[in-house]
């Protein structure tokens, strides 16, 4: 009795995650600011944050299409990069710079899997995680503009891990055909 109260509270605990990604959709050109961030949900400062976190490395685990990774590798950036934008606006400026450095990780993660498996980048994929990484920097560079200088070098580098990762991306892309 207690294993299946166990497994069900797991089924629970998980099954809502799971199937959330973000969207794929035609996009006809790059226009970044159409692109909308994912909601992160409670932020690094809550309490319950740690139990988020560790939802988020058992739910990947789980994921066997690389697509399916990728989509939720970009999810969890789209959170982040929104979470480190809101806990500025809380004044919390060394956790969102700690959030950022954390979201841009995640699409590290996204050109890992794409160059572990080129087959499945397309012209569709591309321009979707073109979109989603302009939109990033553009976040990035509103909270660059409103930290002091001191603060300013930890987005500054986000922003260049956001154009390297991009760069891999693209050149993933020419070098498959």
């Amino acid at each position: 009795m207690k294993f299946a109260s166990v497994i069900i509270a797991i089924v629970v605990f998980l099954l809502p995650f799971n199937t959330i990604f973000a969207t794929e959709s035609t996009i006809p050109e790059i226009i970044a600011n159409d692109y909308i961030l994912a909601y992160p949900g409670i932020l690094p400062d809550h309490p319950l944050y740690f139990f988020k976190k560790i939802r988020d490395k058992i739910t990947v685990v789980f994921f066997t299409k690389p697509e399916n990774k990728i989509n939720y590798y970009l999810l969890q950036t789209d959170k982040g990069i929104h979470a480190a934008s809101l806990l500025l606006n809380k004044g919390k400026v060394d956790l969102a710079k700690e959030t950022a450095l954390k979201a841009e990780h995640n699409f590290t993660l996204v050109t890992y899997e794409i160059k572990k498996h080129r087959s499945i980048l397309d012209k569709v994929m591309y321009l979707k995680l073109k979109k989603a990484v302009l939109k990033h920097q553009e976040v990035l560079k509103k909270i660059t503009r409103a930290v002091n200088k001191d603060d300013k070098k930890t987005f500054e580098t986000v922003i260049y891990f956001s154009e390297k990762n991009l760069n891999e991306i693209e050149n993933t892309l020419y070098s498959s055909r």
